[in-house]
Formats: structure tokens, sequence, C-alpha cells
């Protein structure tokens, strides 16, 4: 946080992995699917974990981990480790539902009446 460039360059790398992340599940045009469909549940699942244990930590955690960011802005006057702790639960809230939301499209898509649904026939659009 001290080196503007270096921030840029943790914020670059936040984003490229998020990218290569969500790669898979959103599957862009061109891309053809390379998982089967009812593995992509379970890789957002398994995905949650480690996100859960971080924001746990956070969040139950007795003394400030991140002492850098004492010097920021708390939220509403906090304290900071009343912030962190805050921004434990965010964080374990939101990352779940950013996984969760998806996961169950996708099962319900697999397991909708109908033909069965291929990895590649996933990645195509549908009609309303």
């Amino acid at each position: 946080m001290r080196s503007p460039f270096w921030h840029a360059v943790q914020h670059a790398s936040f984003l490229a992995g998020g990218l290569l992340f969500w790669w898979p599940v959103i599957q862009p045009w061109p891309a053809t699917a390379k998982w089967p469909a009812w593995s992509l549940p379970l890789y957002l699942f398994l995905a949650t974990l480690p996100c859960d244990a971080l924001s746990a930590f956070l969040a139950f955690c007795d003394r400030v981990v991140y002492s850098s960011h004492g010097a920021a802005h708390p939220a509403a006057n906090a304290s900071p480790l009343q912030d962190q702790t805050l921004a434990g639960a965010l964080m374990w809230c939101w990352v779940t539902f950013a996984y969760l939301i998806p996961a169950i499209g996708i099962t319900v898509r697999i397991l909708a009446p109908g033909p069965a649904i291929s990895s590649a026939a996933m990645d195509r659009p549908h009609p309303p």
C-alpha cells in the first residue's frame, strides 16, 4: 500500500486471477466447454471453502490482522478490529452468494426436464 505502482499491480493480479477463475463458468464465446456440466457446481462449491476460511478467520479473530489498513478510514468510525470483523462478515456473505447463485443456476439447467444438456450446449444462447 506504500507504493502506488505495486498496489496497482496487486489489483491487476486480482482482476486477472478472477477472470481466469470465472472463465470455465461463464465460457465466453468462442470458448468451448472442457469440463462436464455437472462439475461446475462442484468447482464453485470448492472455491468457496478457502474464502469461507479466510472470512471466518477475519470475522472471529481477536486481533487486527492487517495493521497496514489501520491507517485507512474505518467504516462508521469503528475500531480497526470492528472494521475487520465487519469486513470478514461481509466477505463471507457476498462470496457465498457470488458462488451460490451461479451454482444454483447451472444445477437447475442440468436437472431441468427435457433433453440432456451437454457442456457444449450450455455455452450456446437459448431462446427465451
